[in-house]
């Protein structure tokens, strides 16, 4: 009973929010329609400087063409039968308060899929990195996601906010989902792009929600606020996993800097940006030693550990005996029962803690299971 009263009130939650928001769209001074006819007709400088004056986008819809009112109009009609609801930054009470940070460089219209009522919650995150990252440093930002989407250091989850077009940013929200967290996506394309269809779908399924300030058809190139803007606006605290000079990463940081976000790095930022305000993450030497070896034990295939770790791949099951026999017989390691047990704990001088045992089989530590799973094809005997 008490799941269907919870229910009951999210849904009448939902139902007030789109109720608010069709009474903003219809007492603006300008319509969600005559401002996207405007914004195809290309009148974003315009728009930018007449934003603060809502009255001086008057005079502006007198002479559209009645070709460009129909077209928003059905791009917007087609929109809502998507499930696709659209706010303007006209609509005080529905347009999310944190973009008012943008000043003119807030969207004019924002379009999305799912729950609305999430850009207005209290903690929201975001963790990213370089298109340019490394598979260690798309690994991280998964476990970043599962963290703050569950809970971590005793706190409340948080709303992980990302960038569809990132790799560490999609990890991070899909970490953040496979934990039961919610996520704000943020798009680059308009709703009819093909490009992370099924991610998308996941998001809106489970309570999570995806904007894009581009409407179905947008032509390619058009950039009308870029997606680092947004993202640095929606979030309050940043974790960058890495950061490259000359890509949006750098963008983003810079951004947020802008907003006056609290930032945290995994790694000192070495380019034109001070360090000042950027926090740099301490140093989880157990964790990151183990995610490093794996990935560089992968490029070393004369290594003792990369051979270990072949042989046990070709077997599906194996015990830590069985494992250390099969290493004789191939005259791999001059102490195999050494080397495996060195792959067995994290103390002292071993190599770090690669396997376990479990009923009586040798099997990988769970943290690593998923990055091993990437890089399997690597390990060849």
């Amino acid at each position: 009973m008490k799941g269907y009263v919870s229910h009951l009130i999210t849904e009448n939650e939902k139902l007030e929010q789109e109720l608010t928001a069709d009474y903003d769209a219809a007492h603006a001074p300008v319509s969600h329609q005559q401002l996207l006819a405007l914004q195809l007709r290309g009148d974003i400088d315009e728009l930018s400087v007449c934003i603060h004056d809502c009255v001086s986008l008057v005079p502006m819809v007198k002479d559209l063409p009645a070709d460009l009112l129909e077209e928003a109009g059905r791009i917007l009609a087609r929109q809502q039968a998507m499930g696709i609801r659209t706010v303007s930054f006209l609509n005080e009470m529905s347009y999310p308060c944190r973009l008012n940070e943008l000043d003119i460089f807030r969207p004019i219209l924002l379009h999305g899929m799912g729950d609305w009522s999430l850009l207005d919650m209290q903690p929201l995150v975001s963790v990213t990195g370089s298109p340019q990252a490394s598979p260690q440093d798309v690994s991280i930002a998964r476990e970043w996601g599962k963290k703050y989407g569950s809970g971590h250091d005793g706190q409340e989850s948080c709303i992980v906010v990302g960038r569809l077009a990132d790799a560490c940013d999609v990890a991070a929200m899909e970490g953040c989902l496979d934990a039961d967290g919610h996520v704000i996506a943020i798009m680059e394309v308009g709703f009819d792009g093909v490009a992370m269809e099924a991610l998308c779908r996941r998001i809106v399924d489970e309570g999570g929600l995806v904007i894009s300030t581009k409407w179905f058809g947008t032509p390619s190139g058009r950039n009308l606020c870029p997606c680092e803007r947004l993202m640095a606006a929606l979030c309050e605290q940043m974790i960058v996993v890495e950061c490259q000079q000359q890509d949006e990463s750098m963008t983003v940081v810079k951004e947020a800097r802008k907003l006056g976000r609290e930032i945290h790095c995994m790694k000192p930022i070495m380019h034109d940006i001070s360090m000042e305000g950027i926090q740099v993450l301490p140093d989880k030497k157990t964790t990151v030693k183990k995610c490093e070896r794996i990935f560089e034990w992968a490029d070393k295939p004369y290594s003792i550990v990369y051979k270990i770790i072949a042989v046990y791949l070709q077997y599906e099951r194996i015990t830590c005996s069985g494992l250390i026999d099969k290493l004789k017989a191939l005259h791999i390691a001059t102490d195999p029962y050494g080397s495996v047990h060195s792959l067995m704990t994290d103390k002292g001088n071993s190599y770090g803690r690669v396997f376990m045992e479990e009923n009586g089989f040798l099997v990988f530590v769970p943290e690593l299971r998923e990055r091993i799973e990437a890089i399997r094809g690597k390990f060849r005997v």
